[in-house]
């Protein structure tokens, strides 16, 4: 019997999916430069500085002065399409045509992709990998449930050495509807055959344990460090809430 130990009881479970962002890599790390990245490229193609610069950080969720990201904003929990138009209709509201805004911010979403690399953004959350092999080893199913897009979240896995221990992924665009709906907890099930009732789900936001908490699993686990959501509000929803990876206890006995 495999499972996890909580609150003094063990609970059986087969198959641990994982969030991406602020679960397994430090979501601050990652995305801010990314963010304001797109955002010089923005401002560089409209001859605009300052206050455009202000208000389209503010658009995605992330504070101009200190990089902190709202955990309940636009930046933590939609895919790259979503974030495109967040950032369409933000130049919409300064006066610029909807379709002129829309082909600008895709490019410079394009544009900062090109040259940004990603790999030296990346902060694996301490303990991560010794953890992910030590549940691969003692018989765990492993899978990731992220928005973002695949080629991106291959690039991640690959760079940190994790991209065998994965049974399967569901990243963005790949099931509708989007988090936090069921479905990629569900699509995951199904394809590895093993149900809900004896799956765990481990993520850094309240769209995580609320998608988790609709897919019925076995228990929605918040972790505090690497992501931007204060411990108060995972615990609001989350079944049980950690503040490092570290702090989980899994079991496995014949």
């Amino acid at each position: 019997m495999i499972g996890i130990e909580y609150r003094n009881k063990r609970i059986p479970c087969r198959l641990v999916i994982f969030d991406k962002d602020g679960t397994l890599v430090d979501f601050t790390a990652t995305w801010v430069p990314l963010i304001r990245s797109r955002v010089q490229f923005l401002l560089e193609a409209l001859g605009r500085d300052g206050d455009l610069e202000t208000f389209l950080l503010r658009s995605w969720g992330i504070d101009p002065l200190s990089g902190s990201v709202d955990p309940r904003g636009p930046c933590p929990v939609p895919p790259r399409s979503e974030e495109i138009v967040i950032g369409t209709m933000a130049l919409y509201q300064k006066g610029y045509p909807w379709d002129e805004a829309k082909q600008r911010v895709m490019k410079a979403f394009d544009q900062a992709d090109a040259t940004t690399n990603r790999k030296t953004l990346l902060r694996p959350v301490d303990g991560i990998q010794t953890l992910l092999r030590r549940l691969k080893r003692d018989g765990f199913s492993l899978a990731l449930a992220t928005s973002d897009e695949r080629r991106d979240t291959e690039v991640v896995l690959s760079s940190l050495g994790l991209e065998t221990l994965f049974d399967a992924l569901v990243c963005a665009g790949e099931v509708d509807p989007p988090k936090p709906d069921p479905e990629a907890i569900l699509t995951l099930c199904h394809r590895l055959s093993i149900p809900p009732g004896e799956t765990i789900f481990i993520g850094d936001t309240v769209t995580d344990m609320i998608m988790g908490k609709r897919a019925q699993v076995a228990l929605t686990i918040g972790i505090v460090e690497g992501g931007v959501t204060p411990r108060d509000e995972l615990e609001r929803v989350a079944d049980v809430v950690f503040d490092s990876i570290r702090d989980l206890t899994f079991f496995s006995q014949s």
